[in-house]
């Protein structure tokens, strides 16, 4: 009986640990492009709204790629899993906006440049479709998908979505690494016009990207830990003598 009670007291004092170490942080574009036909699309419009347009809009499809740092979340230790993602994206409402689905994707391709050039660097694909996306920025994992409505300037969508093992193998390495996080948005429906606002926009904000954290555990939580099981444990053996 006074193993199990201390075993059951050991779980206990576990599971306070992880449970106390969960963090959520967020961290907003530091770059992004609206991904035309003709490329990323050009001057201050490309930096400061982010739409993501399905092939019925023609030379204004696009998808979206919107860059994040892991070092601007400020973990500060070393990141052990990974069990919330959600991206926030703020509505810039435009005269063509048309509801629809989009789809979210996490890329391990952070080299590319998502700029305008000459050749431009990713284009639109419309053999691929809804997507537009073709062999373009791979290996890349699916997050899931969401809708967007037309309402109004500054509505803020959040969509959660969620991980596989291989994505979020990924992405705990790009957080240990402080490295880039680079997510895309593509259409998932041919119809849809989403507008929203990109990083450099004057009063709304960018694409932001929001983790549910577990930090690997600090040392003084493990020590806390191990000196509350031992302590039981002495107790139980000074009973058991009495």
């Amino acid at each position: 009986m006074r193993l199990r009670a201390l075993l059951a007291t050991a779980m206990l004092l576990g599971i306070a640990v992880a449970a106390t170490a969960q963090i959520t942080v967020s961290t907003e574009a530091f770059n992004n492009a609206t991904v035309q036909p003709a490329g990323p699309r050009t001057g201050s419009a490309g930096k400061n709204f982010f739409n993501i347009e399905g092939n019925n809009n023609g030379q204004f499809a696009s998808f979206g790629v919107a860059d994040f740092n892991a070092a601007n979340l400020g973990i500060g230790q070393p990141v052990a899993d990974v069990v919330g993602i959600r991206v926030k994206l703020t509505e810039d409402r435009a005269a063509f906006s048309a509801a629809g689905s989009i789809r979210f994707w996490l890329t391990e391709d952070t080299t590319t440049s998502i700029d305008p050039g000459t050749p431009p660097p990713i284009a639109w694909d419309a053999s691929d479709l809804p997507n537009g996306l073709g062999g373009q920025l791979s290996p890349r994992y699916e997050l899931g998908t969401g809708t967007y409505t037309p309402t109004a300037d500054g509505t803020l969508f959040e969509y959660t979505l969620s991980l596989s093992p291989a994505a979020k193998s990924y992405l705990i390495n790009q957080l240990n690494s402080s490295g880039t996080i680079r997510l895309i948005v593509s259409p998932a429906d041919n119809a849809v016009a989403a507008t929203y606002a990109g990083y450099s926009h004057s009063t709304l904000a960018g694409p932001t990207l929001e983790l549910d954290l577990v930090p690997v555990p600090e040392p003084a939580s493990l020590v806390a830990l191990f000196v509350g099981v031992t302590g039981l444990a002495g107790m139980a053996v000074r009973r058991k003598k009495a």
